[in-house]
């Protein structure tokens, strides 16, 4: 007869092998490697790892219940993605070394495929809507409502050389026309021509040049001193490439500075801005910073307008 297996008294021995059940099974180690700059929702993942929706939806309860994903509705999709531990070693230990081992290039071809699938949806909407965009954005939040805190942030900044600023997305040019006054060169890009067209209608200034290219492919032949996106990230396939390639850009003293929607529950944002992201969360923002290098300086929350809520971040490269 087999001894009888006594139950832990322990909450916290329980809670560890909760934890190394979950992360031991080499399909879910696997999955919570691809959540570790990004989330995906469960038919994304279900392409990624060739699997069943059911057998995947199993899988990332198992980690659900062991506390290493977190899983948010975003429309129709539920979106999962790796849970920032701060303080739990163990999870901590569990991350690092899953963080070592490179992705399969099958693994990274498929994750390709999925980001431009999101930029692609994203590109198509901002092609075919620029002008009903405008007006929406006015309607969630008019850039005269961040405006002032970014402004006072970059102002206040030091450190920081004033010869070079660059905007991603910039919008009504509000900010790039804001930026000429404190910067010898103002860059501003966007990927859509129709989007940059209603800028260079709104901007008038020899200091300001205005390039329509995308931020993931600016060569890193060159720095900035500040790197400025305000409602843009929302927009990005995978907010952590935006986080590396700033970062890459980003002069040693340098500021990069964001304007982004908290997390909120308005989904039809979706469909009426092209929005990839019902915003973020403030340990999202944070976790994104820290694994690109980047150290947060400054975060402000602004006051809720028309049911949303703005966050202005300052980030700086990690001494």
């Amino acid at each position: 007869m087999k001894p009888a297996v006594a139950e832990f008294q322990s909450e916290h021995l329980a809670e560890l092998v909760k934890i190394t059940k979950a992360a031991g099974d080499s399909l879910r180690a696997q999955i919570l490697h691809a959540l570790a700059d990004d989330a995906f929702g469960v038919l994304e993942l279900c392409d990624l790892f060739g699997m069943a929706q059911p057998a995947m939806s199993h899988h990332l309860k198992v980690l659900h219940e062991a506390g290493l994903v977190t899983r948010r509705k975003e429309g129709t999709t539920v979106f999962y993605q790796r849970v920032v531990h701060t303080a739990h070693a163990l999870v901590t230990t569990i991350y690092d070394e899953l963080d070592r081992e490179p992705a399969s290039r099958d693994l990274e071809k498929k994750l390709t495929t999925i980001h431009h699938q999101r930029n692609q949806r994203s590109q198509d909407f901002f092609a075919n809507n620029a002008d009903a965009l405008s007006q929406q954005r006015e309607l969630i939040c008019a850039p005269e409502v961040y405006h002032d805190t970014v402004m006072e942030i970059v102002s206040y900044a030091h450190p920081l050389r004033r010869t070079r600023a660059l905007e991603v997305g910039p919008g009504n040019g509000l900010l790039l026309k804001s930026l000429a006054h404190q910067f010898t060169d103002v860059i501003g890009i966007d990927s859509s021509t129709e989007v940059l067209a209603r800028t260079a209608k709104e901007v008038e200034d020899a200091s300001v040049k205005l390039i329509e290219q995308d931020f993931l492919r600016i060569p890193k032949t060159k720095r900035y001193d500040l790197i400025l996106a305000a409602m843009v990230v929302h927009h990005f396939p995978s907010p952590a490439k935006f986080f590396k390639q700033a970062r890459a850009l980003l002069r040693k003293q340098g500021l990069i500075v964001l304007a982004e929607l908290c997390a909120h529950e308005h989904d039809w944002v979706q469909a009426a801005c092209g929005d990839l992201w019902q915003g973020f969360t403030e340990e999202q923002i944070h976790a994104w910073a820290h694994r690109a290098g980047l150290q947060i300086q400054d975060q402000q929350f602004l006051a809720q307008r028309n049911g949303f809520r703005v966050q202005v971040v300052s980030m700086a490269i990690q001494p």
